[in-house]
């Protein structure tokens, strides 16, 4: 892979989309499968304002992902008007519906975030939808890659996303409160025996839509071996394997220990190594996402050295 196959530029920006994503449908999935009903229960005593405060802290986070895919928007648009030497309105005005409803959802994302913060009950839902509907917005495109690589983007955010901001807000508020050890380590171990389910949904979203996405590219076959795009992808592939090699000694070795004191900090340390490698893959991700895609060799090509 040489470095002229590689606009970095834009696996920058591919980047910050991606932790767009992830950080926003970590934070409602965080909220809704992790938190529950509990980020609004038992208010009175010490553990209910760890969970207000732990759902605070992950509308914070949404709205740094909001931020960030304002970001990236602003450059898919910079980037329109450079290639067609438009005006930054014009090449909004080109995108139509589409960029006025990314525009829109973004800013009613932002807007959800905001009110949840300040602990405004309609806040989470309107986050929560704007989100999954900005994530979604292109699965009905009718295009294959446009089903699938929202679909694939959504399960990794379910998955990393949801742990990274459960590692970040949940364990954090839970391992700072002034609790006995006995409900901080109770706490703990619910948050994270639920985030087990939401986990393996996710890691199975984006094992199957992943499957999709490459045998759709790799076409041929060979290509993965043979080709920048293959070769990118193995890396991938490898470090997605360490990932989900870290995720199974959590459950099976580290799991066992919550409930029991010093449970709570093991885990955010093993889970806090697990994403220091799934932020690698979302960088090798978005260095793949910027090569291009083997292409199966021409036919016409083919013929002329067929023999007469």
């Amino acid at each position: 892979m040489t470095a002229s196959l590689i606009a970095w530029r834009a696996v920058l920006f591919q980047y910050v989309s991606f932790l767009s994503a992830y950080w926003m449908l970590g934070a409602v999935g965080f909220r809704y499968a992790i938190l529950r009903s509990n980020a609004r229960a038992e208010r009175a005593g010490d553990v209910g304002v760890a969970y207000g405060r732990a759902a605070m802290s992950a509308a914070v986070v949404g709205l740094v992902g909001v931020g960030l895919g304002g970001v990236a928007f602003i450059e898919s648009l910079l980037k329109r008007a450079e290639a067609k030497h438009q005006r930054f309105i014009d090449a909004f005005g080109a995108g139509g519906t589409a960029s006025l409803a990314q525009a829109i959802l973004l800013g009613v994302s932002l807007l959800g975030f905001a009110l949840a913060l300040r602990r405004v009950s309609a806040g989470w839902p309107i986050a929560g939808a704007s989100v999954v509907t900005f994530a979604l917005r292109n699965v009905l495109g009718g295009r294959l890659a446009g089903m699938v690589n929202p679909l694939h983007v959504a399960g990794g955010s379910l998955w990393l996303g949801t742990l990274f901001v459960l590692v970040v807000c949940g364990l954090g508020q839970m391992l700072r409160a002034p609790l006995p050890t006995r409900e901080r380590e109770q706490a703990i171990a619910e948050m994270v025996h639920r985030f087990s389910t939401v986990g393996l949904t996710g890691a199975a979203i984006l094992g199957a839509t992943g499957l999709i996405t490459s045998w759709t590219h790799l076409n041929p076959l060979s290509a993965l071996w043979t080709t920048p795009y293959g070769y990118a992808l193995i890396t991938k592939l490898c470090v997605v394997a360490v990932v989900l090699g870290l995720g199974a000694w959590n459950w099976r070795r580290v799991g066992p220990s919550l409930g029991s004191e010093g449970g709570g900090v093991m885990i955010r340390r093993s889970a806090s190594t697990e994403l220091a490698f799934a932020a690698l893959v979302l960088l090798i991700t978005a260095v793949l996402v910027s090569l291009p895609s083997p292409k199966r060799p021409d036919a016409s090509a083919v013929s002329t050295h067929r023999a007469p």
